[in-house]
This record gives structure tokens, sequence and C-alpha cells, in this order.
């Protein structure tokens, strides 16, 4: 049936999807599950050697990342990738063995969301998980349920019982693997006061440990694994679950989609009632590729399997529709950016956070900043003594991307960001910090490097420009220099979406020859006519040789005189310093480019300034500074390296005294604290008062 136009958002499952990717995963639920087999008898007291701990794959993934997909999939990706990704796995008779036996195995799925009292035990969690278990076998072979006194006088309170009856149950032999999925575990939170819990000396319970107590004594079971997954606001990494001796849970990683994996989706998955149908075919065209189609998915999702899901579902039902299939990426682009859109395919996943406390506030700014950054975090970093970033990411409905199996990036899908911007209580900083992600490249987020130094000083920048009120760096950029005297300050109010856009270095794959506008070339003229903004301040992806790391443009308020400014940051967190031949080197590759193309155009008009702001200045540079900031004008030399100023250009040196005044000295001395040993620091490197401080001192500039 046909809808109308004002119904186009609608979310009808109207395609069957396919399950893609997932083969790190695989691999790594399988080893953990091996693990367990191989030391099954030192769980069972039953060896010499007692080191080992109960292993179990755990998934606390937020809502869309796979987690339930994912369970009830597993056994046919082992079949999928038992020829390629974990073939590798097999390396000996034993796991080989262990692999042929776990692709036959019987996969029991438990939904822990119809976890109920029983009676007569009515208050014991473990026999409601037992009778659970037990009723999830009954209706999977359609046999009626057992009542649960009938249950309960069936199989006493012993998991050698439990684990017979539901092979009985299932027919399954002795030999044969079970393994049980438990999902939603989420729903403990709301256990506390229908079940009797061990309590600790001062009275605390635990459910979590209640439960992982139960599926440590199952597993002492032959051939019984488990998985456990499920959002849940109670369990944490930092409680004690994770610490205790006897159980140790393994996180399941869940990577967002890739572009090639989205491809994958879309080019296997299929109408509902009409399997001849690819979703492709109905969604693309021959002036829209799916590969175009995959990368728009990519920058409004993330990848995150069930935001992709539903996105496509939407993108289905507006173009069935109209009738006609996305004639660009452009337009499927202006589709998914629409706030109507991005509200509803949220919606079922985004957590209401609440900014009203500042304690909220900081945490949700701390992770913007990160996500903005890309400040990488292990998982054991603490955010604060009460709670790890792991569990803070969880508990703010974000997502995390696995740079590796302990290494996290924080990952704000645009969807979301577009529902966070209406928010209450934003503060300015918070509101330049999400128009920021809403504009940046999703390939930049998954190929840049951590950039905190690039960002904080851009940060300073715009909140510089846009300051109503006095400001000392503003006024010692007019004291320096009487073009940049002449410009419309403060600019216009700031808007989010102007600020901090990211211009990548490459330009993006298209079919329709649309390329991106970027600063990775050379041809200044078109780079700043066509794709530099008044009152934006940008970014590059990633630093190169072709651009300063931030330049934004002003405009005189009484005639159409333009400046153009670069901000080279240097950061030396070494012994080394930064010379006159660095200095030179940034001066060349922008200041000369910009004069001879762009400034020879309209000499009277057109004027550029390059503004170094470095940590540590040579002592020779400091020296002829005399430790104050500089601004050569055009035509002066710098005599030691033979470089004249081209014409209508300016380079402002700034002296380390007003580089602490921009940045905060407490600042700068973490980040090079952060910055000594690697040029990709993690969180821990900068510890979260040291992003608390610059949150702080953000605000202070407002």
């Amino acid at each position: 049936m046909m809808r109308s136009l004002g119904e186009r958002w609608a979310t009808d499952n109207t395609f069957k999807p396919v399950f893609v990717d997932r083969e790190e995963d695989v691999s790594l639920v399988t080893r953990k599950l091996y693990e367990l087999h191989k030391n099954r008898k030192q769980l069972k007291g039953q060896s010499s050697s007692l080191n080992y701990r109960l292993t179990v794959p755990f998934a606390p993934h937020m809502f869309g990342s796979g987690k339930t997909t994912f369970c009830v999939n597993y056994l046919e990706l082992i079949r999928r990738f038992s020829e390629t990704s974990i073939a590798s796995f097999a390396s000996n008779s034993s796991k080989k063995e262990f692999l042929d036996k776990l692709k036959t195995s019987n996969l029991l799925y438990v939904d822990l969301r119809d976890l109920e009292q029983t009676d007569p035990e009515e208050r014991s969690l473990e026999w409601a998980i037992y009778y659970l278990m037990v009723k999830n076998a009954c209706s999977r072979i359609g046999v009626p349920v057992m009542r649960k006194r009938q249950a309960f006088e069936t199989v006493e309170m012993e998991p050698s019982n439990l684990v017979a009856l539901l092979r009985d149950k299932l027919n399954i032999p002795t030999n044969q693997y079970l393994l049980v999925v438990f999902d939603e575990i989420g729903a403990l939170d709301e256990s506390y006061g229908e079940f009797d819990f061990e309590r600790t000396q001062d009275g605390e319970v635990f459910p979590y440990n209640d439960f992982f107590g139960i599926v440590r004594r199952l597993c002492k079971q032959d051939n019984v694994f488990f998985i456990v997954v499920g959002k849940s606001e109670g369990l944490r990494i930092k409680n004690s679950v994770t610490v205790e001796p006897r159980v140790l849970l393994h996180f399941i990683s869940l990577s967002p989609l890739s572009s090639s994996n989205i491809v994958e989706f879309l080019e296997k998955s299929h109408l509902e009632e009409q399997f001849h149908y690819r979703v492709c075919d109905i969604l693309c065209s021959s002036s829209f590729s799916v590969d175009e189609l995959a990368e728009a998915l990519l920058e409004c999702t993330g990848g995150v399997p069930g935001l992709v899901t539903r996105a496509v579902n939407m993108l289905l039902n507006y173009v069935q529709t109209r009738g006609q299939s996305f004639r660009s990426k452009d337009e499927c682009l202006s589709c998914m950016n629409e706030d109507g859109f991005q509200r509803i395919c949220a919606e079922p996943f985004i957590q209401h956070i609440s900014t009203s406390d500042e304690d909220k506030k900081t945490e949700f700014g701390i992770l913007l900043m990160m996500a903005l950054f890309h400040i990488p975090f292990k998982l054991y970093d603490e955010l604060n003594s009460e709670c790890y970033l792991f569990d803070a990411v969880n508990e703010m409905g974000l997502y995390r991307y696995p740079i590796d199996q302990d290494t996290f990036q924080v990952l704000i899908p645009k969807v979301f960001v577009g529902n966070f911007e209406h928010l209450s209580s934003l503060s300015l900083l918070e509101q330049i910090l999400l128009g920021s992600l809403k504009l940046e490249p999703v390939d930049c987020f998954f190929s840049s490097k951590c950039r905190v130094f690039e960002g904080i000083v851009a940060i300073r920048l715009i909140l510089m420009l846009s300051s109503k009120v006095r400001n000392e760096f503003r006024e010692l950029l007019c004291q320096l220099s009487a073009v940049f005297k002449e410009m419309k300050l403060p600019i216009r109010e700031p808007s989010p979406l102007d600020y901090m856009r990211s211009v990548g270095v490459s330009e993006s794959r298209s079919e329709s020859n649309k390329k991106r506008k970027t600063y990775g070339s050379n041809e200044w003229n078109k780079n700043i006519q066509e794709a530099l903004y008044f009152d934006r301040v940008y970014i590059p992806v990633d630093t190169n040789s072709r651009s300063p790391d931030i330049i934004f443009k002003l405009q005189s308020p009484v005639d159409s005189k333009v400046l153009i400014v670069g901000v080279a940051c240097k950061g030396r967190w070494n012994s080394e310093r930064i010379g006159w031949s660095d200095i030179i080197e940034e001066a060349e590759k922008f200041l000369v480019p910009v004069s001879n193309q762009v400034l020879s155009n309209a000499p009277d008009k057109n004027h550029c300034m390059l503004i170094v702001v470095g940590t540590k200045l040579s002592f020779n540079v400091a020296s002829e500074l005399g430790d104050q900031s500089r601004c050569y004008s055009s035509g002066m030399s710098i005599e030691s390296e033979s470089f004249t100023i081209p014409s209508n250009c300016e380079l402002v040196i700034l002296c380390e005294r007003d580089v602490e005044m921009l940045i905060d000295k407490e600042i700068l001395n973490g980040l090079e604290r952060a910055f000594s040993s690697t040029d990709r620091p993690l969180f821990g490197d900068f510890g979260p008062d040291l992003l608390r401080r610059a949150r702080h001192s953000f605000l202070s500039w407002q």
C-alpha cells in the first residue's frame, strides 16, 4: 500500500537483512570456549593445577551493536569461517576435534527478560534460571512446558540434573556440545527485590556475582558452554564481577561495520517477500552506486549494525513511496541529514542523557572531546574513582570502536549527534564539539591519529574569534598585525555547524565524479575560493606536507579585504626544539603558494597570515624574538634562512609565554607528558584531570 510523503520516514520492516562480517569476534569466542574445554578438569578440581579462571565470552554493548544476532548466528558463522579465518585455530588434532564438534553443537537461547520467580523456591535466582532454561528447551521442541512445581520435583537443585534434563528434552547425546546463550543480562538490574542474593558484610548485593556463580557451577558439567550478552546499567567492569578470582569475562568487540561490510550487506539482503529484488537494486541507480550508498550509510550511522539496518529500512520505505531510486550520494545524504530521519532512526537506540548536573555534563564533555580528538582508551582506564571509561561510554549511550582487543575509541554516530544537539543546558563548548562531530568526515574518525593539540588550539581560536568580551589573545594579534586589527571581530555568534570541519586530504571515491574539496593539493586558489568559508575554522584530516594544521579566513567590515589565516601547531614534547628551519618549512608550504596563486590576483584585497604556535622554541629563535611574540611582514627577511616574507603575507611567531596564555601552562605540561614517548597517546597518558582542566579552561573563555 502506498504511503503519503508525510510518512516517508516509516520504519516498516521491508527487507530481510543478512549477517556479515564478525570474523574476529567468531575467532575470539571460539578460542575462549576452547579454553573452557581444555581446562574443565581444573574447574572441577580434578587437576593438580588450579590456576584456571572460568572464561566467559561477554558482550556488554549498547543497543544495535548486533549482540543477539551474533549469538543466534554463531554456529552458522563458525561453519562459514572454518575454512578461512578460523582455519588457523585448528592447528593441532585437539583443536580440530573441538572445532568439528562445536560446528554440530545444539544452541539453546535464553532471554533473561523472561526470568520470574518460581514456586516453591520463589526467591532463588538459581532455580529461576534453571526453570527458564527448561522452559525454553520445551518451547524449542514444541512440547508442553513443565509446570514450575513439576519441574521443581523433577530436577533437584543440582547442575548435573539440569543438564541431563536439557539433553533429554533436546534429544542430544552426552558427547554433543550444548551451547547456551544468555541474552538481555540487563534484566538483572530490575531484579533486586525479587530474589535472595548473597550479601556482603556491609549488606550490599551484587546480582551479577550470583549469576556468574551459577554459570560457573554449570560449566563444571562436561560439554556445556556459555555466551553472555546484553546491555546492563548495573554490570560495570569496575564492580567485583571482573575482579573476583573465579570468573574472567572476555569482551566480544562487535566492531562497527566497514564500508566493504555494508556493501556486502546491501548486495546480499533482499526484500522480505520478493527474494529476487536486492536492497541495492531498489536504492541505487545508474548514477548512484552501491559503494556510494555504503559510504553514505557509514557516514550517517558509524557502521553500527542496528542503525544501518534501521536506516536501510527507512530509505526503502521512502524510495518505494516515491517510486524512484536515489540519483546521487548527495541526495541520499541529504535525506539522512534531515532532523526527522535522524530522530526516528536513533529513537530505539539513543539514551536520554541528563546534562542537568555538573558531573554528567563534565563526563559528556570529556567523551565528546575524546571522540573529536581521537583519543583512544584502554579497557581499564578510570574516568573517576567509581567508574571506568568503558562503563561511562555505555551509560552515556555511546559506542566504542575497538582498535585492538583492549583499546577503543569513542564512537558517536551522526544520527545520535543530531539528537544530542537538542539537549537542554548544553554549554557553548558542547555545542561546538557536537557540531564539529556532525561535520567531520567518517574516514577521519577511522584513520586519523590523536589530534588533541591541534583540537585545543582550534577551539581556543573559535572562542577567541567569537568572544564579545575582552580577550588578551585577540588583542595580542591586533597589536602584532595591523591587517588582523582591520578584520571584523568578533565574528558572528558561533554556530557549531560552522566550526572545526575536518577536510579530507584525498578525494573520496565516487562514480558520479563529485570530488571532495580538499587541502590535500596545492591548488590554493581553488581551495580558498571554493572550500574555505568565512567564519569557519578547519582542521585537515591528517597532518601533511601541503597545508597548515588549522586554517580559516576573515573579512574586513568596511571593504572586501580578506585575511587568510593558517596556524602551524608545532608540538615539541622532548629535547628537540623548534628551529628556524621548521618555521620556514611551514611558511614555504603555505605562504609562498598562497601568495603566488591567490594574493597576486587581488593584491589590494587579499592578505595571508601564518601563525606558528610552538611549544618549545630553539634558543636562537627565542633570542631573536627577544622572548616576545613577533610579526614578520611582507618584504622582511629571516637572514639565517635566506627567506623573505612574500607580498601581502605575514608570519606571526608566538613566544612560549603567549602560547601558555593561549593554551594554559598546566595543559601544556600534561600534553608534554602524554606525547613524550608516543605520537598516539592514550587516555591514560593524558588522565581525566587534564581533560577536565581543558574543558574548564574552554568554558572560562566563553
